[in-house]
C-alpha cells in the first residue's frame, strides 16, 4: 500500500466488520485468496476493489453494491509469471501466510477500538529478500485520518512499529 494513499470514503458505511466481511465474501465467490482490498468510490458507486490470488493467476475484482441483494463482480486476470519479481514475492508471501487477510483486518480493527478498516494488503516489505518480517498493512479510518496497523502474516499479532514497514 502506498503511504500517501488517499481514499474517497463517500458512501462508506463506517462498519468495522465490512472490509473483513468483503474479503470473506470475495474468497467464497471465487475460491482464491485476497492479497489486497480497498474501499473505493468509482463514479459515485461505492464498492471494493481486490487483488485475488487464484492458483497461478492474479485476478483483479470489483465488488459493487456489497450491502444490497445484487452482487456484481467483474474480473480480469494475468498469470503470476507476468508479475515483476517484487510482486511475485508479495504474492508468495500471501500464499504462505498462516493468517488470512480477513483475520488480520479484524485484529487491526480490534487494536484500534473497532475503528473501521478501509484498505488492507500485504506490506511491500514482503518483497524485500532481506526482511524477516512478513506483514499485512491495514489502513484504519480513525478520527477522519488514515492510520496504519501492521499485522504479522505468521502470528496474527499486531506489529509494534508499522512505520518501519513499507506500505
Amino acid at each position: 500500500m502506498n503511504q500517501d494513499i488517499s481514499i474517497d470514503v463517500t458512501g462508506f458505511s463506517g462498519d468495522p466488520k465490512i472490509l473483513s466481511d468483503m474479503v470473506t465474501k470475495i474468497e467464497s465467490l471465487n475460491g482464491g485468496r485476497v492479497a489486497a482490498i480497498t474501499f473505493d468510490n468509482v463514479g459515485g458507486a461505492p464498492g471494493y476493489s481486490a487483488i485475488v490470488l487464484n492458483g497461478s493467476d492474479v485476478r483483479f475484482w470489483r465488488l459493487a453494491n456489497p450491502t444490497g441483494d445484487v452482487v456484481e463482480l467483474t474480473g480480469a486476470s494475468i498469470p503470476s509469471w507476468m508479475l515483476n519479481w517484487k510482486a511475485q514475492r508479495r504474492a508468495t508471501a500471501v500464499k504462505v501466510a498462516k493468517v488470512s487477510l480477513a483475520d488480520a483486518i479484524r485484529t487491526a480493527e480490534a487494536s484500534q477500538r473497532s475503528a473501521p478498516a478501509v484498505v488492507a494488503g500485504i506490506a511491500r516489505s514482503a518483497s524485500n529478500p532481506t526482511s524477516d518480517v512478513q506483514a499485512y498493512m491495514i489502513g484504519i479510518l480513525k478520527n477522519g485520518r488514515l492510520e496504519r496497523v501492521a499485522v504479522s502474516t505468521q502470528s496474527g499479532r499486531p506489529i509494534e512499529n508499522p512505520e518501519a514497514l513499507e506500505w
